[in-house]
């Protein structure tokens, strides 16, 4: 076919209009996707799945303009070529008809070879240019303008219920309220914050209370220039005050211009249909919860969420804080009648809400306190799924990962729950603690460090400058910051840290002391008798004072493990203690199990070895001894154990510490 033969009929058959309609519609998708995908919280994969799918179309709709006519009556056969049109010649408009086929072919190639270049290198994702530009926002704690300091938590709990808003939207990047609230009461600017916190965007306000009324003043603030984009004051009736949240996230989302898919519109117009006075309790539990972790201040979370749920049963939060002050009072007194309740009080968040973040959290922690790791890792990530990424997620995820012998993995979790919150001081807690606890004391003080810098006038930071201290063997320095932060706040751990350095001073009667006021303050909790056992053992004609504590610590222990029934070193207690009363037999069958669960823990090594030495197992002993110093656990405190003393005079004992 001649050259002019094939323009006349490409024209003819309008191949020149297919080519150019289909272009431009492939240029139009294109660029619609590439600016949408983002914002429903499509992959980045998606854009270039469209291009290449409107780049394959290309050719078959030429084809198919070429051998079909669509008509009135239908798509039908195009007619032969014309014997009229073989005998016509080439023109100039023929030309340029044909140029501009050839150009629109390379327009839609050069847009498929140019989405292909957007590749990752070296497996890291790229971020597209709507995606980097998404926006991110930092919700500040409301400042109490009220007279009435009490009402501190209002402030706080309102700031905090529109973060959680906030964050459930897929297209707008959330500070987290940990790395936000860090900067409550600290004299930083405005536009510094937002800079430390990666963000672009700032959420601040006031609350003023005056009776039964109260003015909220929020404001958004731009932190590249430091000006407001919106602002505005509301003065509500306490019993109306709850629609707030909802009017400023609306406020914010319209004030930044965000496209909100179906899913996120529907989350805004979800009406907030909860009594005031349970909101209120609510509110006061929650602030409970943000302080540290001690007796006091989670019986005063877990009261305000009864009284929550007392005025409003069907409050799903309540129940999820309810659950977690629950889980935070087991975790300091061992109690197990708290365990069920909290797993009572969890069941009932989920079933009243399936889709709260915080009750998958809630239940991770479950899970791992009784054993059921794989379940507790599924639980964490549906958190994250759902929250976009939490750091309490993340920092759970690392506990079970342990707990399961994924130490790798447990690493990973730490270390993005840092990453995620570089300023939540529970993040280098755990950190610090992961690294302990697998033997990395000198990777782990940085991390501790790091605590005491966030937490400067707590009791929890004085605790952790003394471990700093006790693990390098300066027991004298470790007991002297725990002597003070047991001025700030007597707890169990702050009376145990004493006694144990007192112990490992060898002042046994002074140990005996502070370890009767441990259990004081945790009854249920059997590390604490076993200690107060060994303590006793050490001292001279006082071995049936200890036989009665020893056989405390293995009741209590029972008990745990009736919950956790592969808590690893709970069994390497129970190995210790029936070894300290002579039961020979149930003590190895003790130790044998928790080896075989935890090999590569320097803790239940450690005591598998005290055990078997007040056995008479010198060699086996040794071997356990010798697995744990391996694994990280320091010299200075095996040395200094009371607990080891059949195995001094060993001349391998002697080279193991010349090894070290």
């Amino acid at each position: 076919m001649k050259l002019s033969q094939l323009v006349t009929e490409l024209r003819s058959r309008g191949v020149y209009r297919v080519a150019a309609v289909y272009s431009a519609a492939a240029w139009a998708l294109l660029q619609t996707t590439d600016v949408i995908a983002p914002l429903l919280g499509l992959p980045d994969w998606s854009v270039s799945a469209v291009l290449a799918t409107a780049a394959a179309g290309f050719p078959i709709a030429i084809a198919l303009s070429w051998f079909f006519d669509l008509t009135s009556e239908g798509l039908v056969e195009a007619p032969p070529i014309s014997e009229t049109i073989s005998r016509s010649k080439i023109s100039f408009a023929h030309v340029v008809q044909l140029g501009l086929i050839f150009l629109l072919t390379i327009l839609v190639g050069e847009l498929y070879l140019e989405r292909l270049g957007q590749q990752p290198d070296t497996g890291q994702l790229l971020t597209s240019t709507a995606e980097a530009q998404r926006p991110s926002i930092a919700v500040m704690p409301f400042v109490n303008m009220s007279q009435d300091v009490d009402m501190e938590y209002f402030g706080d709990g309102l700031a905090e219920e529109i973060l959680n808003l906030l964050a459930k939207l897929n297209e707008l990047d959330v500070a987290a309220r940990t790395s936000s609230f860090y900067f409550k009461d600290r004299p930083e600017d405005i536009r510094n914050i937002g800079e430390q916190l990666g963000v672009a965007h700032v959420l601040e306000g006031s609350v003023r209370h005056d009776g039964t009324r109260v003015r909220v003043t929020a404001q958004l603030i731009d932190i590249n220039n430091g000006y407001h984009l919106w602002s505005e004051t509301y003065d509500r009736e306490l019993d109306n005050i709850l629609s707030l949240q909802d009017e400023i996230a609306e406020q914010v989302v319209s004030a930044l211009k965000i496209l909100l898919s179906k899913e996120s519109r529907e989350i805004l117009a979800h009406s907030t249909n909860i009594n005031p006075a349970s909101f209120d309790y609510y509110l006061q539990g929650r602030a409970r919860l943000r302080e540290p972790p001690d007796l006091d201040s989670l019986e005063l979370a877990r009261d305000f969420f009864d009284k929550s749920l007392a005025a409003d049963p069907e409050f799903a939060d309540a129940y999820a804080g309810l659950c977690e002050s629950l889980l935070g009072l087991y975790s300091i007194d061992l109690d197990t009648e708290k365990f069920r309740q909290a797993e009572d009080a969890c069941q009932s968040a989920l079933r009243l809400d399936r889709r709260a973040g915080s009750v998958y959290i809630a239940l991770g922690n479950l899970y791992t306190a009784s054993g059921q790791y794989e379940q507790a890792i599924e639980e964490f990530e549906t958190a994250i799924s759902i929250g976009g990424g939490s750091a309490d997620a993340y920092l759970g995820l690392g506990v079970a990962y342990f707990e399961h012998n994924q130490p790798k993995l447990a690493e990973q979790s730490y270390t993005k729950s840092i990453e995620l919150q570089p300023n939540y001081w529970q993040a280098y807690m755990s950190m610090g603690n992961f690294l302990f606890d697998t033997g990395q004391l000198e990777e782990a003080i940085p991390y501790f460090q790091r605590v005491t810098e966030l937490m400067p006038q707590s009791e929890m930071a004085l605790n952790n400058l003394g471990a700093v201290l006790f693990f390098s063997g300066d027991f004298s320095a470790a007991s002297q910051y725990w002597r003070e932060s047991l001025e700030l706040a007597p707890s169990s751990e702050a009376f145990s840290n004493v006694a144990t350095s007192l112990y490992f001073s060898k002042r046994y009667n002074e140990a005996v002391d502070f370890y009767h006021k441990a259990v004081e303050f945790a009854p249920d909790d059997c590390a604490l008798w076993g200690n107060l056992g060994d303590a006793y053992s050490q001292l001279p004609d006082s071995e049936e004072l200890a036989k009665p504590m020893y056989r405390n610590a293995i009741k209590l222990a029972l008990e745990r493990l009736q919950i956790n029934s592969s808590d690893s070193e709970t069994l390497a207690l129970m190995g210790h203690y029936q070894a300290m009363l002579g039961e020979r037999d149930i003590a190895l069958e003790y130790i044998d199990r928790a080896v075989k669960q935890a090999p590569g823990s320097m803790i239940v090594n450690f005591n598998a070895a005290t055990a078997l030495a007040n056995l008479g197992e010198s060699e086996r002993s040794l071997d356990m001894l010798e697995k744990a110093l391996s694994l990280g656990y320091p010299w200075v405190l095996a040395s200094a154990d009371g607990n080891l003393e059949p195995l001094k005079n060993s001349p391998r004992y002697a080279a193991l510490g010349d090894e070290t």
